[in-house]
């Protein structure tokens, strides 16, 4: 795993404060200045982030975190990429692959980037007329004089999307650059631009209609992806689910790799349902070395803050502490880890179906209707933002501008069919602001950076450019990769329906976690805090179905996940 970070404005020696903040995400720290710009690169003993390093040529300074490839997969060193920039400026983006985070400072002008899908998070911050940078966006709660306050605004996007989307966070003045943009600025224009160039909404559909056609190039994509990879490891694993996307993984893995893979699935006790028996099904036929562990709340509750506090920004998703879990399992086992993310964001997973149902079927058409029901799809906390959240803070809430404005840039899109739509929401919202942060976040805090191939840049690509029919095909949810992997993957995985990793909250949180959660919500803290409606937070701990509250467990779990953030990072407690 490696970092970068970097700022102008201050002395040098603030940047071994940023460092610190992520030393788990590399221990060996080098430091180079330009032009008043200081960047820091921070990378682990044994790092297969092949990219990772500072280089810097007489008026032009280059920081890069990850794995940089060109179009052949040949990893880029930074100076590769440096000199690159020099010949032809800032387009050379376009020739990339791979998962990175770039910095570079030219003369008096500074860009940060991300790569094109969002495999790497960048934070960055402009307060008190200061640019900073960092992986993660509590290196820059570390500098002098940076005013740590919640970002009200953000409140109502966790809640409804069970994440915040696009460049907002948690946090007052600091933001997450969106996948595959870069933003830009000089001494002239000192507030930061954001420029988009992946723009994978103006791919045009290929003329190629053939099934055959997509199943090979789907499937050889795949593959140059995880070779690319294993070259670099020994011991790889693979977390293994039981679904289609990460059985596609382990059946691959196994294929491709020199030496048999681990695999590793999670499961919460017999008496709770689990997909254990269908990640057998993949581990058996493949002889993989399997893991199957236990997640507890009696084992993780003791560790739920150091979790939170690597996850940097909230993120609601029940599934992020046991991914904790099973990281810190596998840590001492393989330098690798392989996941299936990418599957249903990139090539027409579930929600699609009910979204196009509506659009073709529904009657009653306000003004966003089509936002309104996304937001409806998500079964978060939108339908209980009124319960949920203090009358003084919805005070301040305007759904349109708050959080149907995310939205509608994606249903106004002009020659995108709506399926296409809804699958630039999932990948660019989705994907790059929960899925593939919370994997990187959880698998960096124990030493691993996680392989995502589905959420490559080709794939994405690939993805984009093939006939809708062949991402839902008459009901079908992810035809191609279905089509694609049947020889691969056991036909009870490939015809089973979409049931998701069940987290058990809801019966945790009135049995074995309910003590834990009831003294978290201490009235006077919450009143102090000013964020939840103390009583309706009773309401919903008894359990009480009469107050019209749904999916209770879950939405508990996103209250405790931000309570506990709000009490680390704005209160400094630990």
């Amino acid at each position: 795993m490696s970092a970068i970070f970097g700022f102008n404005k201050l002395d040098r020696k603030y940047i071994k404060a940023m460092h610190q903040s992520v030393l788990h995400r590399g221990s060996v720290l080098h430091v180079e200045s330009l032009n008043g710009m200081h960047f820091g690169v921070a990378v682990s003993e044994g790092s297969s982030d092949l990219s990772t390093g500072l280089a810097i040529n007489n008026d032009t300074m280059l920081a890069v975190a990850g794995n940089v490839n060109d179009s052949n997969f040949i990893i880029q060193s930074p100076e590769n990429i440096l000199a690159r920039f020099k010949q032809i400026g800032i387009s050379f983006l376009d020739e990339l692959n791979g998962s990175f985070v770039i910095s570079i400072q030219h003369q008096n002008e500074t860009y940060v980037v991300r790569d094109q899908t969002g495999l790497r998070t960048l934070c960055f911050s402009n307060q008190s007329d200061r640019f900073s940078f960092c992986v993660e966006s509590k290196g820059l709660y570390e500098l002098p004089g940076f005013e740590r306050r919640i970002n009200t605004e953000s409140i109502f996007q966790y809640f409804s999307y069970s994440f915040v989307p696009l460049q907002n966070t948690m946090m007052k003045d600091v933001f997450e650059m969106p996948a595959g943009t870069y933003i830009h600025f000089n001494d002239s224009n000192p507030s930061p631009v954001y420029h988009r160039y992946f723009k994978s909404e103006i791919l045009l559909k290929h003329h190629e209609d053939d099934l055959q056609y997509w199943k090979r190039r789907i499937k050889e994509e795949l593959d140059q992806e995880i070779t690319s990879k294993l070259s670099n490891h020994k011991n790889v694993g693979v977390f293994l689910s039981g679904g289609l996307d990460s059985s596609i993984i382990a059946a691959r893995v196994s294929k491709l790799s020199e030496n048999r893979p681990h695999t590793f699935s999670i499961h919460f006790g017999k008496k709770y349902p689990n997909e254990i028996d269908f990640a057998r099904l993949v581990a058996n036929r493949y002889k993989t070395i399997h893991h199957e562990v236990e997640v507890k709340p009696k084992s993780f509750i003791p560790k739920i803050w150091e979790a939170v506090n690597y996850l940097d920004d909230p993120i609601g998703d029940p599934i992020t502490i046991p991914n904790f879990e099973l990281a810190k399992y596998a840590s001492d086992k393989v330098s690798a880890i392989f996941n299936g993310e990418g599957g249903d964001p990139c090539f027409g997973g579930p929600k699609n179906i009910p979204m196009l149902l509506n659009q073709w079927y529904g009657v009653d058409r306000p003004k966003n209707h089509m936002e309104k029901a996304y937001l409806n799809s998500y079964k978060r906390g939108y339908t209980h933002l009124h319960q949920l959240l203090a009358p003084e803070l919805l005070e301040t809430f305007n759904e349109e501008q708050h959080l149907e404005s995310i939205l509608t840039p994606f249903f106004k899109l002009e020659n995108v069919s709506y399926l296409d739509k809804l699958m630039l929401i999932n990948m660019r919202l989705k994907g790059a602001h929960l899925i593939l942060p919370k994997v990187e976040r959880m698998l960096g805090a124990n030493g691993f950076f996680p392989n995502s191939p589905l959420f490559a840049k080709n794939l994405v690509v690939s993805s984009m450019e093939m006939p809708s029919k062949f991402k839902l095909n008459a009901g079908v949810e992810k035809y191609i990769l279905k089509q694609a992997f049947m020889e691969d993957v056991p036909i009870e995985i490939i015809n089973r329906p979409k049931s998701g990793m069940r987290v058990p909250v809801r019966y945790w949180f009135q049995g074995e976690m309910k003590k834990y959660v009831k003294h978290l919500f201490d009235p006077k803290e919450v009143k102090k805090a000013g964020i939840f409606n103390h009583q309706k937070i009773k309401e919903l701990l008894s359990y009480n179905t009469e107050t019209g509250f749904k999916r209770h467990g879950l939405l508990i779990w996103m209250m405790m996940t931000l309570e506990i953030w709000r009490q680390i990072f704005i209160e400094k407690k630990h």
